[in-house]
């Protein structure tokens, strides 16, 4: 596990400097002198737990906030819709089109399409995948095979489901229909207990 560096100064100074106080404003409302703030604020020294707790309260914030991660508050990604991708899974071998959506870079826990999914043939082959799927049926209606089960779902209606449970669509109306649909990864509890 990669490691996770703390600077508690910079934080507190981001802190004071953003709520407009100065060292001897922070020094005057716990007690401590200015030179201590001013120590622990360029990591000189480290503040014991009733200190920081006290420096805490003064900027109005949980001491927690001093152990988070950073916030990288640039972390999102847009996808325009003149930009979207045609992207191959699994699915389209049955006729299916998958119009990749905004994803977070690095992170594979869950894909996000917009699918196309046509009228159906006489070969309907269910197929199945690891992990969870959410569809919502944004135009057109749809018959979902879910194993032995048979369902039929229209615009504005949602369904979540174990991936591995074998899974076929078909649009019933006369064209395609489209689902926004969320593919989230099983997660292995065990392997990510081994990576800590």
């Amino acid at each position: 596990m990669a490691e996770f560096e703390i600077n508690i100064g910079e934080r507190i100074r981001k802190l004071r400097n953003d709520r407009g106080m100065t060292l001897q404003d922070v020094a005057n409302l716990t007690g401590y002198s200015k030179a201590l703030i001013s120590q622990i604020e360029n990591n000189v020294v480290m503040p014991p737990i009733t200190t920081l707790a006290k420096i805490a309260n003064v900027l109005n914030v949980k001491m927690t906030y001093f152990f988070e991660e950073e916030i990288n508050y640039k972390d999102y990604y847009i996808v325009k819709k003149s930009e979207r991708q045609f992207v191959f899974r699994e699915g389209a071998k049955h006729g299916y089109l998958y119009e990749e959506l905004a994803h977070i870079k690095n992170i594979d826990l869950f894909e996000t399409f917009v699918v196309t999914i046509k009228p159906g043939d006489q070969h309907k082959k269910l197929f199945s995948h690891e992990g969870y799927e959410f569809m919502y049926i944004l135009d057109g209606k749809i018959r979902l095979y879910l194993n032995n089960d048979v369902l039929e779902l229209e615009e504005g209606d949602s369904i979540a489901f174990n991936s591995k449970i074998p899974h076929y669509a078909e649009s019933i109306i006369n064209g395609p229909s489209k689902i926004l649909s969320v593919r989230m990864k099983k997660i292995d509890i065990q392997k990510l207990r081994a990576n800590k």
